[in-house]
């Protein structure tokens, strides 16, 4: 019977005693074996029962050490065989490649879309920051329209009080000096200079008045500071001074007056009647406590902040929402190009460990079904024995590391020997008995089997 035409024999495995089982191997003649029919498709023979003190028997089937029946999961035209039958392949090497167009630009458009998102996130990230900046800013302008707003309602201090009388006392000593000014050039009289004189001396002497009250002020502090008190003492003294230039002044009295004089005076006094009278007014206003004017203005400054702040939260809002919806998309379009890479993936058929490529049922421009297996890969480094039907009675008596040995009716004269590499630990139904397959790894040092060879 030729190669791939028939079954030749079968071979039994008796495990020693100290691991009591028997199994039955299958064997594929005198010749080398086909890589296909090896790989794919394990052939079962009747039992051969060995007789013997604690020996079991048991069918089997022989597999090389790994094999795997390869399929797209996607159908699609063969474009390339890119390893032939027989040729030995390591784990992750090309062996059958799809028309994979539709997923190349799928995965440009992901990759592009990818682009994208990234930099919508980008920009999303950078509008997320000036949002956070706007905020801060219109938090702190709240916070100084609040301090405004505090400071006009406050009441007035004695101190303000006085100041803003000093500055009146001397703005009435300035009207005072510019309406003797103005006489005496009018008039041309030395009386007029005179009193004018006089007149430049008692606004000398109401300009020391705030001075003097900042020196005392600094003066009755429980603890005053040494600059401030240096600061109102030099300003006290320049206002002495000026008492003094003032007094001299009025020994230095001057017949006549020029047209730019006479015009200097009226503008001086225009000047000096309008600064009172605004000192005045500030004076009144602040001993009215009320200041209604300014606290509505202070009032509308901090309603306008806490719209500017408001606003800035929600476009803070808004930018955050934006950052997140970017990011997202980023999430997404990276899903999709991980997508878009599997899929290209997979119109490629790599082999899954390094082993040899046994079997190929496809051809170029041949379309491959989805799930239909196009390729087997084996690895024929070495063989194992499953058996098929060791009951649960039998396999109790079955230990991992037991040594077996094997006949072949094919070769009876060989001993083939193995040992037992696993024992299922969940039970299978075959035909209405509930079975463990044992499985066995055979030495290979004793096993006369060429490695396949690519089929002709």
């Amino acid at each position: 019977m030729t190669l791939k035409r028939g079954l030749i024999g079968a071979l039994v495995i008796v495990l020693l005693l100290a691991g009591g089982v028997l199994v039955y191997w299958q064997f594929f003649g005198q010749a080398a074996p086909d890589a296909t029919e090896m790989a794919a498709t394990p052939l079962l023979a009747e039992p051969v029962i060995v007789s013997g003190e604690g020996a079991i028997s048991a069918e089997g089937q022989i597999v090389p050490l790994r094999h795997a029946a390869l399929a797209f999961n996607t159908p699609g035209v063969v474009v390339e065989i890119v390893a032939a039958e027989g040729e030995r392949v390591a784990a992750g090497q090309p062996m059958v490649r799809l028309d994979d167009a539709d997923q190349q630009l799928a995965y440009q458009r992901a990759q592009a879309g990818l682009g994208q998102a990234q930099a919508n996130l980008a920009a999303a990230t950078a509008g997320q920051d000036a949002a956070q900046t706007g905020i801060e800013v219109a938090t702190l302008g709240v916070a100084t329209a609040e301090v405004e707003l505090a400071l006009v309602q406050a009441e007035p201090r004695p101190e303000e009080i006085a100041l803003s009388e000093a500055t009146v006392a001397l703005a009435e000593a300035r009207v005072a000096l510019a309406a003797a000014a103005q006489a005496g050039v009018l008039e041309g009289a030395a009386g007029s200079r005179v009193r004018a004189a006089e007149a430049e001396l008692r606004a000398a002497e109401a300009r020391a008045i705030a001075p003097r009250l900042r020196l005392e002020q600094e003066r009755q502090r429980a603890e005053p500071d040494a600059d401030a008190l240096a600061q109102a003492e030099r300003d006290y003294n320049a206002a002495l001074a000026g008492i003094e230039a003032a007094r001299v002044a009025l020994t230095e009295v001057a017949d006549g007056a020029t047209d730019a004089q006479r015009q200097g005076v009226a503008g001086g006094l225009t000047a000096a009647t309008a600064q009172r009278d605004a000192a005045a007014a500030e004076l009144a206003l602040l001993l009215a406590g009320g200041q209604t004017e300014r606290v509505a203005i202070a009032e509308a400054g901090l309603a306008g902040a806490r719209a500017a702040l408001a606003e800035a939260e929600a476009q803070g809002q808004a930018a955050d929402s934006a950052a997140q919806q970017a990011a997202a998309q980023v999430a997404a379009a990276e899903a999709g190009l991980t997508a878009a890479q599997t899929a290209l993936d997979d119109r490629t058929l790599t082999a899954p460990f390094a082993g040899t490529l046994a079997d190929v049922t496809v051809a170029v421009g041949e379309v491959a079904a989805a799930g239909v297996p196009v390729a087997v890969v084996a690895d024929f480094s070495g063989w194992r024995v499953e058996t098929t039907d060791l009951t649960e009675l039998d396999v109790a008596e079955v230990v991992v590391g037991a040594p077996a040995q094997a006949r072949a009716d094919a070769l009876p004269e060989t001993l083939l020997t193995g040992t037992v590499s696993d024992v299922d630990s969940v039970a299978s139904e075959v035909r209405g008995d509930t079975t463990y397959k044992v499985t066995i790894r055979l030495d290979l040092s004793l096993i006369h089997i060429s490695e396949p060879t690519r089929p002709y």
